[in-house]
C-alpha cells in the first residue's frame, strides 16, 4: 500500500504535468489567434493564398469597351488591385474613382471590396463610378460572404509583407502576380 508521501509526490507530478499542457494550449492559441505565430516561428506556415485564388473564388464584372460583362475573370499578372471598403449604396469616392480611371490607362484593374457589414456585394453600387471606356479592362470582384476568408488570408499576407493596412482604399501593384508595392488614399 502507497504511503502518503508517495500520493502526493505523484498528485504533485500530474498537477505539474496538467499546468504545463494548460500554459502550451493557451500559449499556441493566443499566437494563433493573434498572428504571431508566423512572425516567431518563420518555419510554420498555413497554406499560403495568391491573388488567383481570390480571382477563383469571385465572380466577375468587367467594365471595358463601354459595357458591363459577367463572367469568370481574366488573371492579369501585371495590374493594379483596389482594395475598397464596401456599404451598400455608396459608391467610390470621386479621387478614388479618377485614380483608378487613370490606372486603367495603364494596365488592367481590379477592384476588390471588402464589405463593412455582413452585407453582399451589390455590383450596381460601381455602375455609375468605374469607367467603362478605359484602355484596360476594369474588373470588379465580388465573392460571396462564405468566400471571405480566402479574400482575408490575402490580404493577411499582404499586411505581413508590407504592413499595416489602414486605409479604406488601397491601391495594391502586382507584378507577375505578385504584390510588388501599395498606395494609401
Amino acid at each position: 500500500m502507497p504511503r502518503a508521501t508517495e500520493k502526493r509526490k505523484k498528485r504533485g507530478k500530474i498537477f505539474i504535468i496538467a499546468l504545463l499542457a494548460l500554459i502550451f494550449a493557451e500559449t499556441g492559441y493566443i499566437l494563433g489567434t493573434t498572428g504571431l505565430l508566423p512572425i516567431l516561428l518563420p518555419g510554420v506556415r498555413g497554406a499560403s493564398v495568391g491573388f488567383s485564388d481570390v480571382v477563383g473564388v469571385s465572380t466577375a464584372y468587367v467594365f471595358f469597351n463601354g459595357s458591363v460583362s459577367r463572367g469568370v475573370s481574366q488573371l492579369y499578372g501585371d495590374a493594379y488591385v483596389y482594395v475598397v471598403a464596401y456599404q451598400p449604396g455608396v459608391a467610390l469616392p470621386d479621387a478614388v474613382a479618377r485614380q483608378i480611371a487613370l490606372d486603367a490607362g495603364e494596365k488592367p484593374v481590379y477592384i476588390l471590396p471588402i464589405p463593412i457589414y455582413n452585407a453582399p456585394i451589390n455590383p450596381e453600387d460601381y455602375v455609375d463610378t468605374l469607367p467603362t471606356n478605359a484602355k484596360n479592362p476594369v474588373i470588379l470582384l465580388t465573392y460571396p460572404l462564405d468566400k471571405r476568408t480566402v479574400v482575408n488570408s490575402w490580404l493577411q499576407q499582404i499586411q505581413s509583407k508590407f504592413g499595416q493596412l489602414q486605409s479604406n482604399y488601397i491601391r495594391i501593384e502586382l507584378s507577375a502576380g505578385q504584390p510588388k508595392s501599395i498606395r494609401f488614399f
